[in-house]
C-alpha cells in the first residue's frame, strides 16, 4: 500500500529510449534549420548580403552540440536517485509515476 517502488516513470524504466527520443527529435531539426537558413540566404540576395561560408557548418555544429547536451541531461534526469531527489525537493519538476496520493 505505502510502497511505491513498482511505480516508476518511463524514463526510469527505459532511459536509453528517452535519450534516443531526445536525440531523434533534435536531429530531425537539422534539415529544417538548414532549409530555413537556405531560404534566408535567398531572401538576403537582393540586398547583396552574403553569409560567410562557415555559417552552415557552424549552425550544424551548434545543433549537434545541443543534441548531445540534451541527451546528456535526459540521461541524468532518468537516474532513479535524481528523480527521488526531484520528488522530495522539487515535486513540480519530478516525473509522473511515484505519487503519494494515499
Amino acid at each position: 500500500m505505502g510502497d511505491h517502488s513498482s511505480a516508476v516513470s518511463t524514463q526510469e524504466r527505459n532511459p536509453g529510449a528517452a535519450v534516443r527520443r531526445t536525440l531523434g527529435a533534435i536531429v530531425l531539426l537539422i534539415p529544417v534549420i538548414n532549409a530555413i537558413a537556405a531560404v534566408t540566404v535567398e531572401l538576403l540576395k537582393p540586398y547583396e548580403v552574403h553569409l560567410p561560408v562557415w555559417v552552415f557548418p557552424a549552425l550544424n555544429g551548434v545543433l549537434v552540440a545541443t543534441a548531445l547536451l540534451a541527451a546528456w541531461v535526459t540521461r541524468i534526469l532518468a537516474l532513479p536517485g535524481v528523480n527521488d531527489w526531484l520528488r522530495r525537493y522539487l515535486p513540480s519538476f519530478a516525473p509522473e509515476g511515484k505519487t503519494s496520493n494515499a
